[in-house]
């Protein structure tokens, strides 16, 4: 690989992996409601002296397949320009909406797949998050907020090194501005927050040197 290739497949399979696209299910759809939408971002890093986030891109589909529970799966572009095929499947259940449906908690297990055509390997990530939403205004816009983890399955790590992060959490916080058909979403996302960032080759945007703080912008079309 060429040096602008290695740095990008490091990047790839490294502490971003865990961050690499914005919150999928805020607040389930309605049941028979479809929904497609796109996002960019990423973990933070300073380039050439500026701070920027990750230019990350992933699309999803999301079909509302009864109240209170949305289907949704995903894909993303970035890795692909790597050799590394992903894809996302998950399942956004309300477990808690007020009386008024102006406040809920939206649960989202899910499964991350991986295929690596680099080194011609496989991997699995269970994923759980939670997200807590408000909703303001006639036009139903969501402030909210959350929280979750990927699961680290493999035991060892390269050279036969003991796993020492079993999980990758992130907290979340963001803003979903909907029309009648389109939102607009942004996202701020800590991401790794347990892991020391200060010794790695990237420079990561990281509070006293643990995880990295993300950026991502989003859009989506109901139907």
């Amino acid at each position: 690989m060429g040096v602008i290739r290695t740095v990008g497949y490091f990047l790839l399979v490294g502490l971003v992996s865990a961050g690499c696209n914005a919150t999928r299910v805020i607040k389930p759809l309605e049941k028979g409601e479809k929904q497609v939408s796109a996002s960019v971002g990423g973990p933070g890093i300073i380039f050439g002296g500026a701070p920027i986030p990750l230019p990350l891109s992933s699309v999803n589909y999301a079909h509302g397949i009864d109240t209170g529970m949305t289907l949704v799966a995903g894909g993303h572009f970035t890795s692909a320009l790597f050799g590394v095929a992903q894809m996302d499947v998950g399942l956004g259940i309300s477990a808690f909406k007020s009386e008024t449906e102006k406040f809920g908690l939206t649960v989202t297990p899910g499964l991350n797949l991986f295929y690596d055509f680099n080194e011609n390997n496989s991997r699995i990530y269970p994923q759980i998050e939670g997200t807590c939403w408000w909703q303001y205004s006639e036009k139903e816009h969501l402030i909210y907020g959350g929280a979750g983890t990927w699961i680290e399955l493999v035991k060892r790590k390269a050279h036969d090194q003991v796993q020492t992060n079993e999980f990758m959490p992130w907290v979340s916080l963001g803003h979903q501005f909907n029309l009648e058909k389109w939102s607009y979403l942004t996202e701020l996302k800590y991401i790794g927050f347990q892991q020391n960032t200060g010794s790695v080759v990237v420079n990561y945007i990281s509070p006293a040197n643990q995880g990295t703080v993300g950026l991502y912008l989003g859009i989506s079309r109901r139907f």
